[in-house]
């Protein structure tokens, strides 16, 4: 009887803020579970089954410290999901600084392939194609800007940041979709799945909350501006 009355008890704030933070630690293993799955031939299990082409210093700079942002935003997760906030804060700069390399070395790569003439099979000519990781990358700073401003308001800035990593699934969704045959479909794919994960995300808050948190309303805004966007930059 005792188990069924524990059972029963209604969800105080805490331990709704606790399941709340374990959902959010769920969803960043699934972002970097896809970019790990996209970028595994390319670029962690490259010297593993010597796929071409071989990597430039600037894309192994990028792959590293996009790896080493990635860890650390799912520690930052796992550290909010076993309460250690004094932790997360002070591991706060450190993300920033290291986000703004990432931010940089993407702009950089992107230019750098579309100069080189380089974009994935079924995308458009190479200089239309650099539209989408460039306007994405902005997409991303928008998020991150917004959460980094409401960095004192726990519940605005854990979803910003949580739909600035859904935002940088694509490339890895991208990849994926390739060698199934998908290539003419794989920039719709990736921005859709990006989407698709923000709305899980926001049927969590309605099923939970019994309302959607307005800062997933400003991601809406953000994804819809730059799908729109890399939309009339490839057919421009």
């Amino acid at each position: 009887m005792s188990t069924v009355l524990n059972d029963a008890r209604p969800l105080t704030p805490r331990t709704g803020a606790q399941r709340e933070a374990r959902f959010f630690l769920i969803m960043a293993l699934v972002s970097v579970g896809v970019l790990f799955a996209g970028f595994a031939p390319s670029f962690y299990l490259k010297s593993l089954i010597h796929a071409p082409p071989p990597l430039s210093l600037l894309t192994v700079m990028h792959g590293l410290v996009f790896t080493v942002w990635m860890a650390l935003f799912v520690t930052q997760a796992a550290l909010i999901a076993t309460e250690r906030r004094a932790w997360h804060r002070q591991l706060g700069m450190m993300g920033a600084l290291l986000f703004g390399a990432m931010m940089t070395l993407g702009y950089w790569t992107a230019i750098t392939a579309g100069k080189l003439g380089h974009a994935p099979p079924g995308a458009p000519a190479p200089l239309a194609f650099m539209a989408l990781p460039l306007i994405a990358i902005t997409g991303t700073l928008v998020l991150v800007g917004m959460a980094l401003w409401n960095r004192r308001t726990s519940d605005w800035h854990m979803r910003l940041m949580l739909a600035a990593m859904f935002s940088l699934t694509s490339p890895g969704t991208g990849r994926i979709v390739i060698p199934m045959g998908l290539a003419d479909y794989g920039t719709w794919i990736a921005l859709g799945v990006a989407e698709l994960l923000l709305a899980v995300a926001m049927a969590y808050d309605q099923l939970t909350a019994k309302r959607i948190h307005p800062a997933y309303w400003y991601a809406v805004a953000v994804f819809a501006i730059v799908h729109v966007a890399v939309a009339w930059a490839f057919g421009s």
